[in-house]
């Protein structure tokens, strides 16, 4: 475990890996012995996350629904509750260009493990049943893939704990999924992705949330070929124009599952950004 690094009196920073991604927080207005205990809290938040919805791990709550939620109700945690449900009402404001049940298209394509051939994935989001006590039913059976979302989730739960400690000035930034509050003024730089020594500058906000994500073309796990894991669900194929996405949102939750259907259609995204209150920013412009 890595040891906060002391930025200044009554600010501390600390960094350690998370599913390949390199999570930091960064948090002032308590102590010092405080702030850590603070931060330990907010990163036992964020592997919360993993354990509930990781769809590699066979023993988490999201591994459980995919097996077993076709054949029956089955109890999840709240975390994993508003998450789906979420991801659902994006998917309805979207017109399913959000949809968390691509994952049998990223199976085939060797982004996630599994079978390449899977009875599972024939539905779509409309397919996810909601009942009473904090259940979930699939009306079929189906692959679900939260990693479109998740990320952005955890760092808003983190944010969460941080806020509860007392902490007065906080930023959480898990790859690409930043989120930040306090009484400073912060300004957020956006890597060009065709000049990496270019930033754009957002404009200085106390707070907010912001999510960014690459279109690249990849190589697939089998070697065959290249392609980007982003899928239209509405087609079932690759998104190959290379460009990032970055979303300000209130959440990182809705700005990280919104960088998906702005890169599919910006122009079919943009009423659902406002009234979501939230922006997008896209380089180059397609």
């Amino acid at each position: 475990m890595n040891a906060p690094l002391a930025l200044a009196r009554g600010s501390l920073r600390r960094a350690q890996p998370w599913l390949g991604t390199l999570v930091s927080i960064e948090a002032s207005g308590l102590s010092p012995t405080r702030l850590a205990n603070a931060m330990e809290r907010a990163f036992r938040a964020v592997a919360r996350v993993h354990t509930l919805m990781s769809f590699h791990d066979p023993e988490s709550e999201l591994a459980r629904l995919n097996r077993d939620a076709h054949g029956g109700p089955i109890p999840v945690s709240g975390h994993l509750l508003r998450v789906l449900r979420t991801a659902c009402r994006i998917s309805a404001l979207t017109g399913g260009r959000f949809d968390v049940t691509v994952a049998p298209v990223l199976v085939r394509w060797g982004y996630l493990p599994g079978p390449p051939a899977s009875e599972n994935g024939h539905g779509d989001w409309r397919d996810l049943r909601f009942g009473p006590g904090r259940t979930v039913q699939f009306a079929r059976p189906l692959l679900i893939d939260l990693g479109g979302i998740a990320k952005g989730y955890a760092v808003d739960l983190a944010i969460a704990t941080l806020c509860r400690a007392g902490v007065t000035q906080a930023c959480v930034n898990a790859g690409g999924d930043l989120r930040f509050y306090g009484r400073e003024l912060r300004q957020i730089g956006i890597r060009d992705p065709d000049n990496p020594g270019r930033l754009h500058l957002l404009p200085a906000r106390l707070n907010g949330a912001v999510a960014s994500s690459c279109v690249q073309n990849t190589r697939r796990k089998q070697g065959r070929g290249w392609c980007s894991p982003v899928v239209n669900p509405l087609t079932g194929r690759a998104l190959s124009a290379p460009y990032s996405v970055t979303v300000l949102a209130r959440s990182c939750l809705y700005a990280d599952a919104l960088t998906k259907p702005v890169a599919l259609d910006a122009a079919a995204a943009t009423p659902v950004l406002r009234r979501l209150r939230a922006q997008a920013l896209l380089l180059p412009a397609p």
